[in-house]
């Protein structure tokens, strides 16, 4: 069955929103490695915009964590400005990733792994070219990859 453009946006919107409420966060982005595709909450008037402006400037350099985390190699610090705030991060077959904003970031990637399999699900039906690896190899026919990064504050 086919579903609208305009509906599976909306279901992702809401998703997003889901996901930024269970974080109980200020601030959640869906982004591309050119910058942000939907926000939550729509109406950014206050402190978000920082926030927004972090993952426009720096969306290709957060799209490289996964892998630079796995190989523990070296990578400059994007948050280093943001040391009140914690940081939830999923990326999806290394095409799009979800940020979240939030008090408790390891608490929400405990308690998020439903709701990023559906938002998964929605995602990659409604931009198919997201079945594809980040770089355009290979269709993710059963479960595509879902990377997480936790970006907590630091230890005193």
């Amino acid at each position: 069955m086919f579903e609208s453009k305009a509906r599976l946006r909306e279901d992702v919107r809401a998703l997003l929103e889901a996901l930024r409420q269970l974080g109980e966060g200020d601030y959640a982005v869906l982004f591309d490695p050119k910058g942000t595709l939907l926000e939550s909450p729509d109406d950014t008037t206050g402190g978000e915009w920082v926030l927004r402006r972090l993952v426009q400037a720096h969306a290709e350099e957060l799209f490289r964590l996964p892998a630079a985390l796995r190989a523990a190699g070296e990578m400059s610090d994007v948050f280093e400005d943001f040391e009140h705030r914690e940081f939830f991060l999923a990326f999806l077959n290394g095409r799009v990733g979800v940020l979240v904003a939030c008090p408790d970031a390891k608490a929400l990637e405990d308690a998020s792994g439903k709701l990023l399999n559906v938002l998964a699900d929605r995602l990659l039906r409604f931009n198919p070219a997201w079945r594809l690896d980040e770089k355009g190899r290979g269709l993710f026919l059963g479960s595509p990859r879902l990377d997480t990064v936790v970006v907590g504050r630091p230890s005193e």
